[in-house]
């Protein structure tokens, strides 16, 4: 789903007709917004989530809570019994995400001051009422309870396995839209100025030259919070 639409741009910019090469140009400009409000957030598969849920891996922390992708729903926890077993045991999953019959609970922002009522899901937790104390840990160890050294045998190897439907939110928030607006407005404007790099005051002799995302929409995504830290690992 794009982040906004052909009409929400016209009404927008105030275009009577957006019809012909206009829209062509407006369509192009909407997906390029997209490209760069996602690399400005740090969010390569943007912000809807996955209609369909799929598996992804996770080196297990070895400590009662584990953090995960973002994710707006959870089917099955999956954990190796310990790091050197080849296959994945299925924890119970809770009934509902916080029913508290489960061998987990999900949760959002930081395991010491975690939050229920909140999308997306970032880490799981222990359920005290389950069967497990801790999400197994990746790390191997080597003879007489040494890590292991390398080519003895590998060091953190997934043992965690979740299916859930990855992504930011269910749909797109309206603060991302109104940011999509925003920058396809101007940039369309811009282009009415023969796709001027610069933009002159002629009354005070200026030049303003425009940046990637403009200001005031990175002011948007960034106290919205939709700024996602770069940790160097997904």
């Amino acid at each position: 789903m794009a982040y906004c639409t052909l009409a929400e741009v016209q009404a927008d910019i105030d275009l009577e007709d957006a019809s012909g090469s206009a829209a062509a140009t407006i369509g192009r400009l909407i997906i390029a917004a997209e490209r760069n409000i996602n690399r400005f957030c740090n969010r390569p598969d943007g912000f809807e989530a996955d209609a369909a849920a799929s598996a992804r891996y996770f080196y297990g922390s070895g400590l009662s809570h584990q953090y995960i992708d973002e994710t707006v729903e959870i089917t099955t926890v999956s954990v190796k019994d310990s790091s050197t077993e080849s296959s994945y045991t299925d924890w119970t999953t809770p009934t509902a995400m916080m029913a508290g019959d489960g061998d987990w609970i999900p949760f959002s922002a930081a395991a010491s001051a975690p939050r229920f009522e909140d999308l997306p899901y970032t880490g799981l937790m222990i359920d005290v009422n389950g069967a497990y104390s801790v999400f197994t840990s990746s790390r191997s160890t080597g003879m007489r309870g040494f890590p292991a050294l390398p080519g003895v045998r590998h060091v953190g190897i997934p043992t965690v396995k979740v299916t859930a439907k990855w992504g930011y939110s269910v749909a797109v928030p309206g603060d991302i839209t109104s940011a999509c607006i925003m920058q396809v407005a101007r940039w369309y404007k811009r282009l009415q100025s023969s796709m001027a790099d610069s933009v002159g005051n002629v009354d005070f002799g200026e030049l303003r030259f425009t940046s990637r995302i403009d200001p005031a929409i990175a002011h948007i995504l960034q106290d919205g919070l939709y700024v996602k830290p770069r940790t160097g690992i997904r």
